[in-house]
């Protein structure tokens, strides 16, 4: 859903919110899928362009980063997730390095539960799980705002 907003002001009516909220949940199964589609070639499932591996800008979060996620995101978020996002595909870029090399103990390492692949790809997640409350605070604080600088200034009683 792409809907046109000032996301950067910090502000989103909540009918955006709910096109944001679920702009970020596809992004998120986005990620999933393509770590999915990498995990299943690295157990010889499927077929591969090892030379995106370690490309940001080749998979559909990337490529919804760049362009909605950029004009939805305040900056401040969006440029940490852009910061996780590229560490995220710089460890998947190594793993299949270390796989051409036969590095497969560093591979096995790197793929492990607490391995560098997991742990960038739970701290995206995360940051865009906190970019979805993030928004949805800033929702909830912008409506009284809102209404008090709507609302019609009370009359001044006169002069003396």
């Amino acid at each position: 859903m792409t809907v046109p907003l000032k996301a950067k002001d910090g502000w989103l009516p909540e009918e955006v919110f709910m096109g944001l909220r679920e702009e970020i949940d596809a992004a998120l199964h986005a990620h999933a899928a393509w770590r999915k589609h990498f995990k299943d070639f690295l157990n010889g499932r499927a077929s591969f362009e090892t030379n995106l591996a370690g490309v940001t800008d080749q998979c559909d979060f990337g490529r919804w980063l760049a362009k909605e996620g950029y004009r939805l995101m305040p900056s401040e978020i969006h440029g940490q997730i852009l910061e996780v996002h590229a560490e995220f595909h710089h460890v998947a870029g190594e793993i299949v390095r270390k796989i051409k090399e036969k590095h497969f103990a560093e591979v096995r390492q790197d793929l492990s539960a607490g391995g560098p692949f997991n742990r960038a790809s739970a701290k995206l997640s995360d940051l865009l799980h906190k970019a979805s409350l993030r928004e949805k605070s800033a929702t909830a604080a912008a409506a009284p705002a809102e209404s008090a600088a709507e609302a019609p200034a009370e009359a001044s009683p006169p002069a003396a």
